[in-house]
C-alpha cells in the first residue's frame, strides 16, 4: 500500500511538472534546461517520498502540516482525511484467500492440528487460543470491486459527451444559419447581376456592389463558423475515441449514440457545402453573361476610337463635325450589317452552343452528383459501423450477463470447497506474518524518515541557489536597461535633436533622459549624487551638440585671428585695420600638435595659441582646444568666452553620462558573473 502511494504521487506531481514546463517554455539553453530537469527530478522525488511516508505515519503527516505551509489542503486532496497507524491488531485482522496449491498441505494440517496451537517466537512462548470464524459467508463478497471507480469514470465519460454534443449541435445551427444566408445573397446577387445586365444604361451597377460585398461577408462568415463547427465536432469524435479505448469506459453506449450523432452533424454539413456550391455554380452563368456584354462594349468602343481617334465619344457635351457624324453613321451601318450576319451565323449554330452549354451543364451536375454520391456512401458507410458497433454492443451484454452467470456458479462451487480450510488458515497466517509485518514496517519507517530529511535539505539548497539567481537575474536586466538609458543620453549629447534647423533647436533638454536613468535603476545613492551633478542649463534647455560647436569654433577662429593685435584696453579703428590686414599677411602653414608639448603660455601669441586649437577641435579634442582656448586674452579672449563655457557645460555633462555609462556596464558585468 506504502509503495502504491508514493508510486501515484508522484506520478501526479511528474505529470503537473511535464505540464508546466511544456506550457512556459522559454528560449534558455540546453543548461538552464538540464538544471531545471534535475531540479524537477529532486523535487518530485523529494515530494514523491515525503507524501508517501505521511501516507503511513499520520505523527509524520501531523508534523508537516504543521511546519510546511498549504500541505494540509494537499494531503487532504491525495490522500484523504487522516487515519491511525497500521498496528499489529489490525493486521491480524486481515483475512487473506488461499492458494490452490496450499489447499492441499493445509487440508492435511487441519485433521492433526489441535484445539490451542502455540508459535514460536523471540518472546516467551504463549498459547494462541483459535476461535471459530463464521465461513457461511460468500467468498466472492470479500472481494470489492472497483465499481466505483468505473461509474465515476462513466458518469464523467457521459458528462463530456453530452456537453461536448450540445456544443456541437449548436455552433452546427449556427454554420446551418450562416450558410442559408450566403446562399441567399449569392441568389440576390444574381438577380441584381441579370438586373443590371437587362437594364443596360439604366442599370444600377451600385447595388451589383453592394450585393457582392454582402456575398463575400456572408461567405467569410459561414467559412468560419464551418471551422469552428468541425473543431467542435472534432473534440466529440476525440472523446467518443478516447472513450471507446480506455477500458472502464470501452462498453459505455453513449459512445454509439455519439457516433452517430458526429456523423449526422459531418452529413449535414456537407450537404450544406454542396448547396453552396451549386448556388456558385449557378451565379457563374449570369457572370459569363455580363462580361460577354462588358467584351462587346469595349470592343465597339474600341472601334470607334479606330474611327474618330482625336474624338472622345465619352465625353459630355462633345461637339463632332459633319464628317465625324458621316463616318460614325457609315460605321454604324457596317456595324448593323456585320451583326445582322452574325445574328444569322448564331442561328444556324445556336444548336450546337445549346449542346454544348448542356454538355457544360451535365459535367457540372456529374461532378456534384459524383462529390454528393462520395458523401453519400461515407455516410452510409460511417452509419453501418455505427449499426455493428450497436449489435456488438448487444451481443456483448447479452454475453456477458450469461459469463456472469457461469462464473457466478463456479464461485459458489469453489467457495464451498474452500469453507473447510479457510478458518485454520487465516488463524495460523495471523500469527507468522503479524511479527513479520510490523518488522517490515519499522525498518521501511526508518529508511523513509532518512531519505526523506536528506530530501529536504538538498531541497532547502536547491531553494536557496534559485532564489539568489533570481536576484541576479533581475539585477541583470535592470543593469541593461540603465545601461540603454545611458546610451541614450550620450547619444541626446553628442547628436541633441537631429531634426533640429539652427544651433537652438538642435539643443536637447536632458530632464526627461535623466528621470529615465532615475526610474530605470530605481533607489540608488550613486545614481542620485551623479544625476544631481549634471548642470542645470543641460537639463532645462540642453547643451550644444559637439558638431554645432565645431562649427562654431571655424568662425571663431576668423574673428579671433582678425583681432589677434587688440589687447584688453581695445583700440582704434586704425588698429583694428591693422590687426585685420596683418591677418591676412599671416601664412597659415598646416602644423602637427601634441597634448604632451609643453610650451610656455606667457611666449605664446595669439596666431600660435589658434593654430593649436583649431589643430585640437580637427581631433576632435574639445577638452585641449577649450584649455588653449581660456590662453586667449584681448579682443580674441572676449569673442571666444561663450564658447569657452558651451563647449565647458558640454564636457562636464558628458563626462557625467560617461560615467553613469561605466556605472551600468560593471552593474551589468557583476550580475552576470
Amino acid at each position: 500500500m506504502f509503495r502504491l502511494a508514493s508510486k501515484t504521487a508522484l506520478e501526479r506531481y511528474s505529470l503537473q511538472t511535464v505540464r508546466h514546463q511544456s506550457t512556459n517554455a522559454s528560449s534558455g539553453g540546453s543548461g538552464i534546461g538540464k538544471k531545471l530537469f534535475l531540479t524537477t527530478t529532486l523535487l518530485g522525488g523529494a515530494a514523491g517520498g515525503t507524501i508517501g511516508y505521511a501516507y503511513i505515519d499520520p505523527e509524520f503527516r501531523r508534523k508537516v502540516e504543521e511546519n510546511v505551509p498549504q500541505s494540509k489542503e494537499l494531503f487532504q486532496t491525495l490522500l484523504g482525511p487522516p487515519r491511525s497507524g497500521l498496528s499489529p491488531k489490525a493486521l491480524s485482522e486481515v483475512v487473506p484467500l488461499p492458494t490452490l496449491k496450499e489447499e492441499k498441505k493445509t487440508s492435511l494440517k487441519v485433521a492433526d492440528a489441535p484445539t490451542t496451537i502455540t508459535t514460536t517466537t523471540d518472546k516467551p512462548k504463549k498459547l494462541v487460543e483459535v476461535t471459530p470464524v463464521d465461513v457461511k459467508k460468500s467468498v466472492i463478497a470479500a472481494v470489492p470491486e472497483p465499481v466505483l471507480d468505473v461509474e465515476a469514470e462513466n458518469r464523467r465519460l457521459e458528462d463530456c459527451i453530452k456537453s461536448a454534443i450540445q456544443s456541437a449541435e449548436a455552433k452546427v445551427k449556427f454554420a446551418t444559419d450562416a450558410k442559408l444566408k450566403t446562399i441567399q445573397a449569392i441568389d440576390d446577387h444574381a438577380k441584381a447581376l441579370k438586373k443590371a445586365v437587362d437594364d443596360g444604361a439604366k442599370a444600377n451597377w451600385n447595388s451589383v456592389s453592394v450585393a457582392l460585398n454582402v456575398v463575400d461577408k456572408h461567405a467569410a462568415c459561414d467559412a468560419k463558423e464551418e471551422v469552428d463547427s468541425r473543431n467542435y465536432i472534432d473534440n466529440l469524435s476525440k472523446i467518443v475515441n478516447d472513450g471507446k479505448a480506455s477500458a472502464s469506459t470501452g462498453k459505455n453506449p453513449l459512445l454509439v449514440n455519439a457516433t452517430e450523432t458526429v456523423n449526422k452533424l459531418s452529413s449535414q454539413l456537407d450537404e450544406l457545402n454542396m448547396l453552396v456550391e451549386k448556388s456558385r455554380g449557378e451565379s457563374r452563368v449570369f457572370n459569363k453573361y455580363k462580361d460577354l456584354i462588358d467584351q462587346s462594349r469595349r470592343q465597339f468602343s474600341s472601334e470607334l476610337k479606330g474611327i474618330l481617334p482625336h474624338v472622345d465619344i465619352s465625353a459630355k457635351n462633345a461637339k463632332l463635325s459633319e464628317d465625324d457624324l458621316n463616318a460614325l453613321i457609315a460605321h454604324a451601318h457596317l456595324r448593323v450589317d456585320q451583326l445582322r450576319r452574325q445574328l444569322a451565323e448564331q442561328q444556324l449554330f445556336e444548336e450546337q452552343h445549346i449542346a454544348k452549354a448542356i454538355e457544360d451543364q451535365r459535367v457540372s451536375d456529374e461532378r456534384i452528383a459524383a462529390h454528393q454520391l462520395t458523401l453519400e456512401v461515407d455516410r452510409v458507410k460511417k452509419q453501418g459501423d455505427v449499426e455493428v458497433e450497436k449489435q456488438i454492443f448487444v451481443n456483448r451484454r447479452k454475453w456477458e450477463s450469461e459469463l456472469e452467470e457461469r462464473l457466478r456458479m463456479a464461485a459458489a462451487a469453489h467457495s464451498e470447497h474452500l469453507e473447510q480450510v479457510v478458518r485454520t488458515q487465516k488463524q495460523l497466517h495471523d500469527i507468522e506474518n503479524a511479527q513479520a509485518v510490523e518488522d517490515a514496517v519499522n525498518k521501511e519507517r526508518k529508511l523513509h524518515q532518512g531519505q526523506v530529511e536528506l530530501a529536504l535539505s538538498k531541497l532547502g539548497g536547491i531553494e536557496t541557489a534559485l532564489n539568489s539567481r533570481v536576484a541576479l537575474d533581475a539585477e541583470n536586466r535592470k543593469s541593461k536597461q540603465y545601461w540603454l538609458a545611458c546610451q541614450n543620453l550620450i547619444e541626446s549629447i553628442v547628436y541633441g535633436q537631429k531634426a533640429g534647423d539652427d544651433l537652438e533647436a538642435r539643443r536637447k533638454p536632458l530632464s526627461k533622459e535623466a528621470a529615465v536613468i532615475r526610474e530605470a535603476f530605481g533607489q540608488d545613492e550613486f545614481v542620485d549624487k551623479v544625476l544631481g551633478s549634471f548642470p542645470d542649463q543641460s537639463l532645462s534647455t540642453g547643451v550644444y551638440t559637439e558638431q554645432d560647436l565645431k562649427n562654431r569654433f571655424s568662425k571663431i577662429y576668423k574673428l579671433s585671428h582678425r583681432t589677434a593685435r587688440i589687447d584688453n584696453n581695445g583700440g582704434s579703428v586704425l588698429k583694428y585695420f591693422s590687426s585685420y590686414v596683418q591677418s591676412l599677411l599671416t601664412l597659415e602653414l598646416p602644423r602637427r600638435f601634441s597634448e604632451d608639448d609643453k610650451f610656455d603660455a606667457n611666449v605664446l601669441d595669439t596666431y600660435e595659441i589658434l593654430a593649436r586649437a583649431r589643430y585640437f577641435v580637427q581631433k576632435n579634442d574639445l577638452l585641449s582646444a577649450a584649455k588653449m582656448m581660456q590662453l586667449l586674452t584681448g579682443e580674441p579672449g572676449r569673442i571666444a568666452k561663450d564658447w569657452i563655457h558651451d563647449v565647458r557645460t558640454h564636457l562636464e555633462t558628458r563626462v557625467v553620462a560617461e560615467l553613469l555609462l561605466a556605472h551600468a556596464a560593471v552593474t551589468s558585468i557583476r550580475s552576470t558573473y
